[in-house]
C-alpha cells in the first residue's frame, strides 16, 4: 500500500478540508453561498516550507509503519533555501502530507476552532472563511493570521483578503448566493484556440460554479 493510501485509511481529516473531498474547490465555493461576509489567506510556499522531519513526526503521530522511510522518500532537495529537505510540488502524495502536517500544527488547531463559529473551506493552500457575523469572522481571521508564525508557515500577504462582501477566489466571484467564473477568465480561456471537447469542458465547469445561485 503506497503512503498516501496509508494515511487516507488511518486519518480522519476535517470535513473542511475540501481538496481531500469529492467536489473540490467548487464545493468549497458554494460552502460559503448562504453567508454574507467572506475571507481568504494563502499560504507561502506551502509544499517546499514542510520539511522531511516534519513528514516524519506527522506519520509517526499517527503510528504509520516506517515513517522515516516514507519521509525520505517523498521528499527532495529543496530549491529553496530552507528547510534542506522537503514536500516537492507535484507528487501525488505531496498533498495529503502537508495537509497532515497543516492538521496537526497551530495553524491546523486554529482552523479547527474557527470551524466552530464560521464556515470554512481549505484548499491544498488556500483558506477561505465565512459568515454573516463580521465580527466573529474578523477575529478568526485575525487568529489564523497569529497562528502563522506559531505553525512554521508563512502567510502570502499578497494573496490575502479581509473580511468582505465579495470575494475573488480560484479566478471566481463569491458573494451572497452567488459564486461565479470571472468574466475575464472565460475571456482568457476563449482567446485562444480550444477543441470541442475542451470548450465543452470548460462550460460544464462553468456551469457547475453557478449552479445553485439564487
Amino acid at each position: 500500500m503506497d503512503i498516501k493510501a496509508r494515511v487516507e485509511n488511518t486519518y480522519a481529516f476535517e470535513d473542511f478540508y475540501y481538496h481531500l473531498r469529492k467536489g473540490g474547490h467548487v464545493a468549497g465555493l458554494h460552502s460559503h453561498r448562504e453567508n454574507r461576509y467572506f475571507c481568504k489567506l494563502d499560504i507561502e510556499n506551502f509544499f517546499y516550507t514542510i520539511s522531511r522531519n516534519r513528514v516524519v513526526r506527522g506519520l509517526r503521530a499517527i503510528s504509520i509503519p516506517r515513517s522515516s522511510h516514507y519521509g525520505k522518500w517523498s521528499c527532495v532537495k529543496n530549491p529553496f533555501e530552507d528547510p534542506s529537505y522537503a514536500l516537492p510540488y507535484g507528487f501525488v502524495q505531496s498533498p495529503i502530507l502537508a495537509s497532515l502536517v497543516l492538521a496537526q500544527s497551530a495553524l491546523g488547531a486554529a482552523l479547527s476552532r474557527s470551524a466552530t463559529q464560521v464556515n470554512v473551506a481549505v484548499y491544498v493552500d488556500d483558506i477561505t472563511m465565512s459568515s454573516s457575523n463580521l465580527s466573529v469572522l474578523q477575529s478568526c481571521y485575525s487568529a489564523l493570521f497569529e497562528a502563522f508564525d506559531i505553525a512554521g508557515f508563512s502567510a502570502n500577504k499578497g494573496k490575502c483578503t479581509p473580511p468582505c462582501e465579495t470575494l475573488s477566489v480560484f479566478n471566481c466571484s463569491l458573494s451572497q448566493n452567488e459564486t461565479l467564473v470571472h468574466p475575464e477568465r472565460i475571456s482568457e480561456f476563449h482567446s485562444v484556440s480550444r477543441t470541442a471537447s475542451s470548450i465543452y469542458g470548460f462550460g460544464l465547469y462553468c456551469d457547475s460554479v453557478k449552479k445553485g445561485n439564487v
